[in-house]
């Protein structure tokens, strides 16, 4: 599923929005599935990943982790079908 591309290696490094937002696109999935996967909840999940993706939010460490784990492959028992399915 990771393809290793200049996104895939995100842990430790300074991620910017946009490089979050193509990770999240590379895995299929929508603002608001991505938001539940990174831990965010309530209605305003989806608002808090555009915010991220835009800058608006700092992307901190445990995200940068967990997209690590997903972008190598790594899916939950909870993880979302993608839009595309």
């Amino acid at each position: 599923m990771a393809s290793g591309g200049p996104d895939h290696h995100l842990v430790g490094l300074d991620v910017t929005p946009n490089q979050l937002a193509r990770a999240r696109e590379r895995l299929g999935l929508s603002l608001e599935a991505m938001a539940t996967m990174l831990g965010y909840q309530g209605s305003q999940r989806r608002q808090m990943q555009y915010d991220l993706e835009t800058g608006r939010r700092a992307i901190r460490e445990p995200q940068r982790r967990l997209m690590e784990a997903y972008l190598s492959g790594y899916r939950p028992d909870d993880w979302p079908m993608s839009d595309s399915q």
